[in-house]
């Protein structure tokens, strides 16, 4: 029965596929406090894959199903030397993301709406760390498909504790920042 009523849905949806490629971006902005207030550690997942079922005609029966491999987080911090920023990513790995024992961060679309022209609110639910959390993350779609979004999580949602250092003069905020920009392909 539950089939029936499916296919409508799938009728005049276009899939698409998610993953790497020339221009496609996956960031996560992690900013600190204290005496390096200002400034913030820049990361990108190098490794994703997802899907999309668009529904142009009615986007908010529009599905987004999306993976990222904890283990390709990469730094891409400027103010820090390597030998800082091999220890910053061993730390993101082992003990904030857990990454062997958590390898993928996965998010699932529970609704979509519009909110203007081309710019919706997608809510879902994200699991990582073996957590499972709703999160909320704006997107906009640009004319050339692209899709551009961002929302904002809190460590603590999933069971980090910010970083210090210093005796807590070098801090991290709770909340931290992904942001993407993705060009679906056709499959």
């Amino acid at each position: 029965m539950w089939q029936l009523a499916v296919l409508p849905l799938l009728a005049a949806s276009v899939a698409y596929d998610i993953g790497p490629a020339a221009g496609n971006r996956l960031a996560l902005e992690v900013y600190k406090t204290g005496l390096w207030s200002g400034r913030k550690h820049s990361f990108t997942f190098e490794r994703y894959h997802g899907s999309l079922l668009y529904d142009a005609a009615a986007p908010e029966r529009s599905q987004v199903r999306f993976n990222v491999e904890a283990g390709s987080i990469a730094l891409h911090d400027a103010w820090v030397n390597e030998k800082d920023r091999a220890k910053i990513v061993k730390f993101a790995l082992a003990e904030m993301l857990q990454a062997d024992r958590y390898p993928e961060l996965v998010f699932s679309s529970t609704r979509i709406a519009a909110a203007a022209p081309g710019h919706f609110e997608v809510r879902g639910t994200l699991a990582m760390r073996g957590t499972v959390k709703p999160v909320t993350v704006q997107v906009t779609f640009n004319p050339d498909f692209s899709i551009e979004g961002s929302a904002t999580l809190r460590m603590t949602d999933w069971g980090m504790k910010p970083p210090s250092a210093a005796l807590g003069t070098i801090g991290t905020r709770d909340e931290m920042n992904v942001t993407f920009l993705l060009k679906p392909a056709t499959h």
